[in-house]
């Protein structure tokens, strides 16, 4: 009894210090309260918990929000960019920042003033490889069966790999022909479902474990025969697909090709940069560009 009385009396005192600082919070909580917002239960819960380890791996998890500077984030992207490619450093940025906006628009915190833009570092151009009609038919002879609706979907839709593998079949309404993608940065599309993508969906098999249901897209597990998720980066899928690119003498190519792929066709059979824009999902037709 007495313990209890001292929990509580830690935890109003601490109420009472959070009050006076008028909802300021601390870097971690601000993470964490975004996630748990935000985030849990999306495709993106992953990768988003794995850039806020990240994050403050290398930034003090106990300073507070309102007192982050621009030197901060300086000396981060200084640290985390001798590990890792620029356009990494940038996304773990990028979510930072949406983390920062939430607590100051729905909790009201006090924000910092950071130039989130003058801290990015500079990307290399990004490299656009179209896959061939040949290279096409090579890597379905070379895939693994059980992978050919994967890469036929990602080949149809242009979706990216984390979309792909967190697609729930509550994101699919075959009466309204309509699929609910969920995009970087929280963001959600529409897609249209033609009869081909239907034919796709309707063949699918169910996984038989309760808990991956939900899933559209799964794997059959090479020791239990279970049913299972779809790892988006790396993973038995990861290893699968290089082979077969191997095996089909396919150079250059990486699994988001397949997005250029499906965007550059579609082009050249519309010529309407502004629906290939709308469909990949891009907010700026410039990105497109």
């Amino acid at each position: 009894y007495e313990e209890a009385k001292e929990v509580e009396a830690n935890i109003r005192a601490n109420a009472k210090q959070n009050a006076a600082r008028g909802s300021d919070c601390t870097l971690s909580e601000a993470l964490g309260t975004y996630i748990k917002d935000r985030i849990m239960g999306t495709a993106s819960e992953a990768t988003t918990n794995s850039q806020a380890r990240v994050l403050l791996s290398f930034m003090d998890g106990s300073k507070r929000l309102s007192a982050l500077t621009d030197a901060d984030l300086m000396r981060y992207v200084s640290k985390h960019r001798a590990t890792c490619a620029n356009s990494t450093v940038n996304r773990h940025l990028q979510m930072l920042g949406r983390a920062i906006r939430h607590m100051g628009k729905v909790y009201k915190a006090p924000l910092p003033d950071l130039d989130f833009k003058a801290a990015e570092t500079k990307e290399p151009r990004e490299r656009v490889r179209e896959m061939t009609t040949e290279e096409q038919q090579a890597l379905f002879a070379a895939l693994p069966q059980e992978y050919h609706a994967f890469v036929a979907f990602a080949l149809m839709t242009g979706a990216r790999i984390s979309t792909i593998t967190g697609l729930l079949w509550r994101d699919v309404d075959m009466a309204n022909r309509e699929l609910t993608f969920r995009l970087k940065g929280d963001d959600m599309m529409i897609f249209p479902i033609n009869d081909e993508l239907a034919a796709l969906l309707s063949a699918l098999p169910r996984s038989n474990v309760l808990a991956h249901r939900k899933l559209v897209f799964t794997r059959i597990d090479g020791h239990s025969l279970e049913r299972i998720p779809i790892v988006a980066g790396g993973g038995v899928f990861g290893t699968a697909f290089r082979k077969a690119l191997r095996d089909a003498g396919i150079d250059n190519f990486r699994f988001h090709d397949l997005r250029h792929t499906f965007a550059t066709r579609m082009l050249r059979r519309t010529q309407n940069i502004s629906l290939v824009s709308k469909m990949l999902g891009h907010k700026d037709i410039a990105t497109t560009m």
